[in-house]
């Protein structure tokens, strides 16, 4: 726990548990929980809906109160607000090139608010503080999606092509799949961090990997399986020099070895995830995309505004390949279209950042590996994804707080666990990594 967040658990255990209740209910709302099978099913995510547009207003303001009351703190993570701002910055600059500026400034605010909650998420509670509200947020989620597949299925479950996988509180199974991971993680990360509420922990990371199992969705498996595998590996390294190095030497094979079956059997890896591959007719949509980028190369067509049903590059993406493309289903590829190579080449710097701190401070920042491991499953998802400088979503929040956690101060100290609870901790310098 950094010198800071003790002065503020000094300030009275009540505002703490009612600062950690808005964060919960923030990270709610961010997951989208309830909002897409009973507000928004058509997934607008609540920009083009009236009655949705004004509900997310309260959530802003809390964030933004909450930000201000923390602002000291979040000033002090400097260098990793710097990178942000200068993201944000670029998509609120895209209006003035979008052809629908007013949506593209409407969207940027709400992408804005996004990014910085996971900012001062990060900047008011240490590392294993946070784990837990998003372990206990997600408990209940979970808890609440066994009870609506049970006692409601018409909701719980899918009915369409996926009839008979579970979606719980979500609008798909793949939402609700990418959902459970997040709490599984936290979880994981709390035990890590020396979190005392071991039991609750452990029933989370339960619950919340059986229902990535009921739903079905093999990419949310693949990234459970790497936050547990990354988590043992992670705190196996810590037992010396000799172990760090055969467990880097196993990744390293390992990797070379996937890699390998990759380029000479890709048909083989589709088949194991069950896609084809043409990754469900996801190729023909990225060469169409390149083709359209290649007319605004540096700044994209403005953000958010590229796949509106009006919009002229969108459509001769949906001639090409013959059916109503939402999206590009890759982060970046959706990223080089909105704000072009220039707005790619801030976000790639930023994590880029990110992860060479990863490589040298998974340990110093005291998170029980949570922002190393999120990082890990967030970049390998944005292949597959529009999850970068996603609104009102908890993917892209939660990547802003990885992010600071890697590139913002150190811990003045770290807390022990339980079983180094009497051994002498080192102070470590509360300076922002740079590199």
């Amino acid at each position: 726990m950094t010198q800071d967040n003790t002065a503020l658990e000094d300030q009275g255990q009540p505002a703490r548990t009612l600062e950690a209740v808005a964060c919960g209910f923030i990270v709610f709302m961010l997951s989208n929980a309830l909002i897409g099978p009973l507000l928004d099913p058509t997934q607008a995510g609540g920009e083009d809906m009236p009655v949705l547009r004004l509900m997310w207003l309260p959530v802003y303001g809390l964030i933004l109160g909450l930000a201000l009351w923390r602002l000291p703190l979040l000033l002090r993570f400097w260098f990793p607000v710097a990178l942000c701002c200068l993201m944000i910055g670029w998509v609120f600059a895209s209006a003035s090139w979008s052809f629908d500026p007013g949506t593209t400034q409407r969207r940027a605010v709400a992408a804005a608010f996004t990014t910085l909650f996971g900012l001062y998420f990060v900047a008011s509670f240490d590392g294993r503080r946070m784990a837990e509200i998003i372990a206990t947020t997600f408990l209940i989620l979970a808890a609440g999606g066994l009870l609506a597949t049970i006692a409601y299925p018409k909701m719980g479950v899918q009915h369409d092509i996926n009839a008979g996988d579970w979606r719980g509180v979500w609008f798909e199974k793949n939402q609700m799949g990418a959902m459970m991971v997040q709490g599984a993680l936290a979880a994981v990360a709390a035990l890590a961090a020396g979190s005392r509420h071991r039991k609750t922990l452990v029933a989370t990371i339960l619950l919340c990997g059986f229902m990535v199992l009921m739903s079905k969705s093999k990419t949310s498996l693949v990234c459970l399986m790497i936050v547990l595998a990354g988590a043992g590996t992670l705190t196996l390294m810590r037992r010396g020099p000799a172990t760090a190095i055969l467990l880097v030497w196993l990744g390293v094979t390992v990797g070379g070895f996937a890699a390998l079956i990759m380029w000479l059997s890709p048909e083989t890896v589709y088949a194991a995830l069950g896609k084809d591959p043409s990754l469900t007719g996801r190729t023909e949509i990225w060469e169409s995309l390149l083709r359209q980028s290649a007319k605004a190369p540096l700044t994209g067509y403005g953000y958010a505004v590229f796949w509106r049903e009006d919009s002229v590059p969108a459509n001769w993406v949906r001639h090409d390949t013959g059916w109503n493309v939402p999206t590009a289903h890759n982060g970046w590829l959706d990223m080089l279209v909105q704000l072009g190579w220039i707005g790619v080449c801030l976000i790639a710097v930023t994590l880029g950042l990110a992860v060479l701190a990863a490589l040298f401070r998974f340990r110093r920042v005291a998170d029980g590996y949570w922002a190393t491991l999120y990082l890990a499953i967030f970049l390998l998802v944005t292949f597959s994804e529009s999850f970068i400088l996603e609104r009102n979503g908890l993917a892209w929040a939660m990547a802003c707080a990885a992010i600071t956690r890697l590139l913002g101060p150190a811990p003045a100290e770290t807390r022990p666990s339980h079983d180094e609870e009497d051994a002498i901790t080192t102070p470590l310098p509360a300076t922002p990594w740079v590199p």
